[in-house]
């Protein structure tokens, strides 16, 4: 992704946005940090001037991502998590992110009445600094909404894991939260997909509390990478998790390489460590390239290079991978989950969640197509798609909200 090395000089007149950002923990990209690094952007790019609150973690977000270096620490260095997936560091994590909030609450005098306050997530350790602060106007970001109780105890989510700790305190911080900045006046509540407005109104918010920001994709790193020759037949990337339908992922590359001649496909990204020895027990060794890590452009070259993008994902809150590959100009196979008709409409080719039998079949048939020349996207407003999805819809957006905000007269 080709960034600025330094942001817009500030505006005469703009308001300061100062950032929670006690969720950054580790050096992981998720689809929320680069959401708030797209929105941070932006913000930059109106001329306000921006400060952060966050960890050594975040220091580090702040350097990838070239934004400027004007971070108060919250904790005394990095922490020491050991796996998260287990039962004791995610013990070892809730601490981690109380050090941080405590951390914030200390310096939270450096926040001024007429600074703009934004908390990069709805958990407690962003959301009680943003409502205890003493900005005038406060923007809360809700990205998903956390499972209920009744789905954490019964795990009827697929992101509720069988330990359900990190579930069950989503769950209650989501409520905590939403329920307390309802009473913060000034505050504005940010959603990213459309589907979570009617859940936010359900807690007592008015429209006006509201504003949507959109998810979406970088179109213009895709627009310069320029058309490659088709090399694999499938492509993926995530995170290596039982959310993301990882198994079934596997089963299906195994079963096209049954069916189809010179069968090849390739994994971008981190999956690398823990799915190459996994295929190569499968037998799939020779049919699929693991890239590891790779540069914005390179990934977006590799999908270029695909015929189809499986995405057997078992739940997700907006499906960034999915409007990477679109952007691309790949078609997209996907088990039919509620956030996608939403957003993508019929630009994704959906099967019965979960059924496997239908999902592979299915991304044979495409394949099949694909290798004689019908993408499908070619019968559909793509050109439109691209400007829909592209990051500078949703940042116009929160432009949009920061100038409603910066207008306002301040107690």
């Amino acid at each position: 992704m080709d960034l600025p090395t330094s942001a817009a000089p500030a505006a005469p007149g703009r308001p300061r946005l100062v950032c929670f950002a006690n969720d950054i923990y580790d050096e992981s990209m998720a689809g929320g940090d680069i959401y708030f690094h797209f929105t941070v952007r932006a913000a930059l790019e109106a001329g306000h001037p921006v400060h952060f609150f966050g960890g050594h973690a975040a220091k580090k977000y702040l350097e990838r991502w070239r934004l400027p270096p004007n971070l108060t620490l919250t904790d005394a260095g990095p922490g020491r998590l050991g796996d998260v997936s287990k039962l004791s560091g995610q013990f070892r994590l809730l601490g981690d992110f109380g050090r941080r909030l405590a951390g914030t609450l200390r310096r939270l005098n450096e926040v001024q009445p007429q600074d703009i306050a934004y908390a990069m997530s709805d958990y407690w350790f962003d959301a009680i600094p943003l409502v205890r602060c003493a900005a005038r106007w406060k923007i809360l970001y809700v990205g998903m909404t956390a499972p209920t109780l009744k789905e954490v105890l019964l795990k009827q989510r697929p992101d509720v894991t069988s330990l359900r700790l990190a579930s069950l305190y989503y769950w209650l911080s989501q409520q905590i939260s939403l329920r307390w900045f309802r009473r913060c006046p000034g505050g504005v509540v940010t959603y990213s997909h459309p589907d979570i407005r009617p859940y936010l109104l359900g807690f007592g918010y008015r429209e006006s509390d509201l504003w949507y920001v959109p998810n979406g994709s970088d179109t213009a790193t895709a627009e310069r990478v320029p058309a490659q020759p088709k090399r694999f037949d499938v492509a993926w990337t995530g995170r290596v998790h039982p959310q993301k339908g990882v198994e079934d992922l596997m089963h299906t590359l195994a079963w096209l390489k049954g069916r189809l001649p010179d069968f090849k496909a390739v994994v971008i990204g981190k999956g690398k460590d823990l799915l190459e020895p996994l295929a190569a027990e499968m037998g799939l060794a020779k049919n699929v390239t693991f890239s590891g890590l790779v540069p914005e452009e390179e990934k977006f070259r590799l999908l270029k290079c695909s015929r189809l993008f499986l995405m057997p994902s078992r739940y997700e809150s907006w499906g960034i991978v999915v409007g990477e590959s679109l952007v691309a100009g790949v078609p997209v196979l996907a088990y039919k989950l509620d956030c996608y008709p939403g957003v993508f409409g019929d630009f994704v080719r959906y099967v019965t969640p979960f059924n496997l039998d239908e999902f592979k079949h299915v991304a044979e048939d495409e394949i099949r197509k694909q290798r004689a020349g019908r993408n499908y996207l070619a019968s559909l407003d793509w050109a439109g798609l691209k400007q829909r999805l592209s990051w500078a819809v949703a940042q116009e957006k929160f432009k949009k909200l920061l100038d409603r905000l910066s207008a306002w007269p301040r107690c």
